[in-house]
């Protein structure tokens, strides 16, 4: 055999074995996918993509599942000794006579059943880009481990033995040593791997901190409130949890961030919350890990006196959080403008703005809801617009009726008693589960909300291009799917813009020209005129006209991608975005300019319609032989005819030899031959030109008027 035949046979062998060796290691995970999912960073006040656009978290919280408090499992339930945590919904199961085993087992089934996938389709369907996942220590314990703190809950182990063996396994690093038998991984990792089939970003949340963050037991799960702060092994517990999931999780982009302990609350010194956050963000860095990590202050997650980004040392991708809910004694308005508290208390919208470019760090609302319909789907928007996202609480929680939660799960309840339970397993599958009105209060697709504001997506790649200079478009609204026209297809300055049923004529047409430093001009084919804001003004409700070319602001436009297929239509002079008034879906509403506020009446979609080509602006002999007139020369009246191929409204103006329009009408015209007259007895004689704007464009006719 010839060297070169064997050469050959060996390359094609050697590249049989590579491919196969590659298809292997994809299969093993080792082999990144094209479209691997973008790692989150803070650029100033915005979180970004890996292609620096910003990235607007807007979740829901899948509170109930790794942790319940009390409420979520049964409204107005009293608990025991005063307590409604989950160790009191375990004890009243203990109480009714279940061992440990049975419970065990419920709430095996129980975490099996209440999140699945489903349940993040359905999410991820209503717009949501990101879940937060709120966790209990106690499931990162072994189940023996996790059996001392149930017979502490039971009354069988005193808490101090509780306290003293975790000391032990502490100090014998007998705690998170075993990832296939901690029970909160195997919730991470599904929870992980359906947000990711969905393009959604999670936030792990230690939700319920060994020995209790605050006073609150009911988010902690409270054996003994406050011990936390008071008891150093909790401390290094918590320490050692984190570096444990930070070594697992540090090259998992599907993670946004880490929220490193929920709500402190009453904790005595701020000062003690600082310090805990220091190591534990030291402790994380260590690991090679760079996640978003979330600083939580005093006073459930809002109070940040001593906290700002300037007191930690290792300040680099830091969020602070706030949660942010609203009743008596502490109501809270929704205006993007409004403060109070301090300028460290992050609760109103307008200190929240503050806060962020005086620490120049972003800012999420890890937590808000339980309110109103009109409060919930105000604040929605209201952060939205300001470019601070929201994670809503909570998404399912028992009821038998309408409630805050995105969705209800129908009695009978937990604490009612074992014979229940079997009923529960199945009313908490996301098939039986109720969408309550919230749904439509919270939601992004339902409320204009934006994630990525900048037109990124999950991936971090660059944005498809938007419309193109030098292209002609259809240019419509999102909310009517209606044509941004001229009206009548005028051609003279200040005739107005409005929206119309698409029917391809020229004054629906818009071709964009560069006008520099990221600015076109918008101009009609029709008439060669620019998109205009008559004055110019710059305020709320000002409408849109068309112009001659002139070199000012009002006539220049940004055309920003939503990230949804549409884009908002920016004037350089007001700041203002182009929008149907009122988000009417009629024939002829008005196009004006109002505050952008996320709404579809301000959302336009550009469909492209070719090349700008000078024969566009002409009508074929065709079109032009409808129009007859005769005689050229007219005294007392002018008459022509017009033959229409299909009924419409024509503009027919007269202009005289210096360019002034002497006379202009709109007429309607059947789809056949009309006759149009016109009195011109009353204007001087001389030379006119007759112009027909027509829906195939635009037709002249010179005449002589002699009296």
């Amino acid at each position: 055999m010839p060297v070169t035949s064997r050469l050959s046979i060996l390359k094609t062998s050697i590249l049989r074995g590579l491919c196969l060796l590659l298809v292997l290691l994809a299969g093993l995970g080792f082999v990144r996918q094209a479209n691997a999912q973008s790692f989150l960073r803070a650029s100033g006040t915005k979180i970004v993509n890996a292609s620096n656009q910003e990235v607007i978290l807007n979740g829901m919280n899948l509170g109930g599942w790794a942790l319940q408090e009390g409420y979520i499992i049964k409204p107005g339930w009293p608990g025991i000794d005063g307590k409604q945590t989950q160790g009191t919904v375990k004890k009243a199961l203990y109480n009714a006579g279940m061992s440990d085993a049975e419970v065990e087992a419920f709430y095996q089934n129980y975490r099996n059943n209440f999140i699945t996938k489903p349940d993040l389709d359905y999410i991820a369907s209503k717009g949501f880009n990101c879940v937060r996942l709120p966790l209990h220590y106690d499931l990162f314990l072994t189940p023996s481990q996790r059996a001392v703190r149930n017979s502490v809950i039971r009354g069988t182990v005193t808490y101090a033995s509780y306290v003293s063996q975790l000391t032990e396994w502490y100090n014998a690093d007998q705690l998170f040593t075993d990832a296939a038998s901690m029970e909160a991984v195997r919730l991470i990792d599904n929870t992980l791997t359906w947000a990711a089939a969905n393009k959604m970003y999670v936030v792990l949340d230690l939700h319920a901190a060994p020995g209790s963050q605050g006073t609150d037991a009911n988010i902690s799960d409270s054996l003994t409130p406050l011990d936390f702060w008071n008891k150093t092994i909790y401390q290094d517990i918590t320490d050692r949890l984190w570096s444990t999931i930070a070594a697992r999780y540090k090259n998992d982009a599907r993670i946004a961030m880490y929220d490193l302990i929920n709500e402190p609350n009453n904790v005595p010194s701020n000062q003690q919350i600082h310090d805990v956050f220091q190591r534990l963000i030291n402790t994380v860095r260590a690991q090679g890990d760079n996640h978003l990590i979330l600083v939580e202050g005093n006073g459930w997650g809002n109070d940040y006196n001593y906290m700002e980004k300037r007191t930690f040392s290792n300040n680099a991708n830091l969020v602070y959080n706030s949660h942010r809910y609203s009743g008596t004694g502490y109501e809270l308005d929704n205006g993007v403008n409004s403060t109070g508290g301090g300028p460290n208390s992050l609760r109103f919208i307008g200190t929240m703005k503050k806060f962020r470019i005086d620490n120049d760090v972003p800012i999420w609302v890890g937590e808000t809801g339980e309110n109103t319909f009109t409060w919930m789907q105000d604040a929605a928007k209201a952060l939205n617009s300001v470019g601070i996202g929201y994670c809503h609480w909570t998404y399912k929680r028992f009821e038998d009726r309408n409630n805050a939660a995105f969705m209800r799960i129908n009695p009978p309840y937990v604490v009612d008693g074992p014979d229940g339970l079997n009923q529960v397993l199945l009313n908490i599958r996301f098939a039986n589960g109720v969408p309550n009105t919230t749904v439509a209060a919270v939601s992004p697709n339902e409320n204009g909300i934006v994630n990525y504001p900048d037109g990124g997506n999950y991936y971090g790649t660059v944005a498809p291009s938007g419309p193109t200079i030098g292209r002609i478009y259809q240019i419509s609204s999102k909310n009517s799917n209606k044509a941004l026209e001229v009206a009548s297809t005028a051609t003279t300055n200040g005739d107005p813009v409005q929206q119309w049923t698409w029917a391809g004529t020229a004054n629906q047409q818009w071709k964009l020209v560069d006008a520099g430093g990221g600015y076109v001009r918008i101009v009609n084919i029709n008439s060669n005129k620019s998109l205009d804001i008559d004055g110019p003004s710059t305020a709320d409700g000002a409408k849109a006209h068309q112009w001659d070319w002139l070199s000012q602001d009002s006539q220049y436009w940004q055309i920003l991608s939503n990230g949804d297929g549409s884009y908002r239509i920016i004037n350089k002079f007001s700041g203002k975005a182009l929008e149907v008034q009122n988000s009417s879906t009629a024939d002829g509403a008005a196009v004006q300019q109002r505050t952008y506020a996320l709404l579809n009446n301000q959302r336009w979609l550009f469909s492209d319609q070719g090349e700008v080509l000078a024969a566009r602006l002409a009508v074929s002999p065709e079109a032009d032989a409808r129009l007859q007139l005769y005689p050229t020369t007219v005294r007392e009246q002018l008459a022509f005819d017009y033959t229409a191929a299909q009924a419409q409204q024509l503009r027919v103006e007269l202009v005289d030899a210096l360019g002034r329009t002497v006379l202009r009408a709109d007429k309607a015209v059947r789809a056949d031959s009309t006759r149009l007259r016109f009195a011109v007895a009353a204007l001087p004689a001389g030379l006119y030109s007759l112009r027909v704007h027509t829906a195939e464009g635009l037709l002249n006719r010179r005449l002589l008027i002699a009296h």
